[in-house]
């Protein structure tokens, strides 16, 4: 993947396997707890962010549900939405695998009295995303490195209210995200933005359909983990979709540095498995492909590519 990443050795870590025997059973143990401990937490948020899969299309839709908190399956469906794709797939080179969860809550579901006199905070959501590189090559398995990304953001679902045209639809959505990757020393990184991110879909919801999603960025706080960040980061992403909403899609997110330079490409296609007779799946069956820099936040000045595949809950 990246002729800069050698598998299996990290910083300041000793390769050394002088007096390592006595603790192999005891490395073995821990890490087969370690991989349940992580299959079930991605099951446990699979089966919370799953319930969501088909949400009110709009916050008005659940102004007349009062949520019961001791209904967890109801409390989920009315609270918790999907936010950027959720997925998990894998391939040959390390880091092997790359799962990225996300959802976001809504704070105000339009029951109370502050949201039915002020109706505008039903549009405010806490959001929260994670990607990780897994490194399935080495002994311990351990994961090369995460971004976590929790924001607070305001979202308007069809600003149009369909006004314009019957096969044109336009979101908007703004907020304060901060993304960080929890390590210490020269592998931390972290930053904070506020951005804009208009999304403009074009097409009937039965039929084919096209959207474009520029999204713009300032930086604020401190960024002295990675001063260097805006020449590859820049101010700007952009992410188009073709395809249906019930059948195949391709997704083409693009990223370019501060001077239009040092850019990186990510190409996602998914297909839904309900549409294969013998599988009848809800999951999508997802290919990625990464080229550039920055496929990960500890890598964001290096350059790479990535083949990838495995499956989806959604797109």
């Amino acid at each position: 993947m990246n002729s800069n990443f050698v598998p299996g050795t990290r910083s300041g870590q000793n390769t050394s396997t002088a007096g390592s025997r006595p603790v192999q059973p005891i490395c073995a143990a821990l890490t087969t707890r370690r991989r349940t401990l992580h299959g079930i937490i991605l099951l446990v948020l699979a089966v919370a962010t799953g319930a969501a899969q088909t949400p009110p299309t709009t916050p008005e839709a659940s102004r007349d549900e009062t949520p019961n908190a001791s209904d967890p399956t109801r409390f989920f469906q009315t609270h918790f939405f999907p936010h950027e794709p959720f997925y998990f797939i894998a391939g040959v080179e390390s880091p092997n695998a790359k799962f990225q969860i996300s959802f976001k809550y809504q704070l105000f579901t339009g029951v109370g009295w502050l949201a039915e006199h002020i109706h505008p905070l039903t549009n405010f959501y806490l959001g929260y995303s994670q990607t990780s590189l897994w490194d399935w090559s080495t002994p311990s398995a351990p994961f090369f490195d995460s971004s976590y990304r929790p924001e607070l953001l305001y979202w308007m679902p069809h600003v149009d209210k369909g006004r314009w045209a019957d096969w044109f639809r336009l979101d908007l959505q703004g907020g304060i995200q901060h993304e960080s990757n929890g390590k210490e020393e020269e592998s931390s990184r972290s930053l904070n933005i506020v951005y804009l991110k208009p999304t403009a879909v074009f097409g009937k919801t039965d039929g084919f359909q096209f959207s474009l999603a520029p999204r713009a960025w300032v930086y604020v706080g401190d960024i002295v983990d990675n001063p260097d960040i805006k020449d590859y980061r820049g101010y700007f992403d952009l992410r188009a979709v073709i395809g249906w909403q019930k059948h195949a899609q391709l997704a083409a997110t693009g990223r370019v540095g501060d001077d239009f330079d040092h850019g990186s490409l990510q190409l996602d296609l998914t297909y839904p498995l309900w549409k294969v007779p013998i599988v009848r799946s809800s999951l999508f069956f997802h290919v990625q492909y990464f080229i550039g820099y920055g496929e990960s936040l500890l890598l964001y000045n290096k350059r790479g590519s990535s083949v990838r595949a495995g499956f989806a809950l959604f797109r």
